[in-house]
């Protein structure tokens, strides 16, 4: 995030709550094997994820770009009981990737992935929701 100059970045991150273990060991491993690694949310943008969600607590949360998944953790956190993240991305090549981390965090259960175009798949879906995150083109 070389455009947010360093003295702020550097209060966010000492005044946010801490990365929690899964997510700073996706990251890493976002940057060692996956192209495009700045797309990755990251953890300020991760923490205020997980912060709104748990405000909120949805039931329904809809997701526009997946990447490696470090953002549908972060808002997997604030879930209700009986909660469920949709989550859209058009890259197929890295659903092992993904799925590797949503077993780890416990939220496998509640993240329903779908590949394709968004476009052609929100048209499918017949869900109210509670949070939409775009984070996609």
């Amino acid at each position: 995030m070389d455009f947010i100059d360093k003295d702020i970045m550097n209060y966010v991150v000492n005044n946010s709550e801490d990365e929690p273990e899964i997510l700073k060991e996706l990251a890493i491993e976002t940057y060692q094997k996956i192209l495009q690694p700045r797309m990755l949310s990251g953890h300020p943008q991760g923490r205020i994820l997980s912060f709104l969600s748990k405000i909120i607590k949805p039931k329904r949360i809809l997701e526009i770009g997946t990447y490696t998944g470090y953002g549908t953790i972060c808002l997997a956190e604030g879930l209700a009981n009986n909660g469920k993240i949709i989550t859209i991305d058009k890259n197929e090549e890295i659903i092992d990737f993904q799925n590797k981390y949503f077993e780890k965090s416990g939220y496998r259960d509640k993240i329903i992935q779908l590949h394709g175009e968004a476009l052609d798949l929100i048209k499918t879906l017949d869900e109210k929701f509670d949070i939409v995150f775009l984070d996609a083109d």
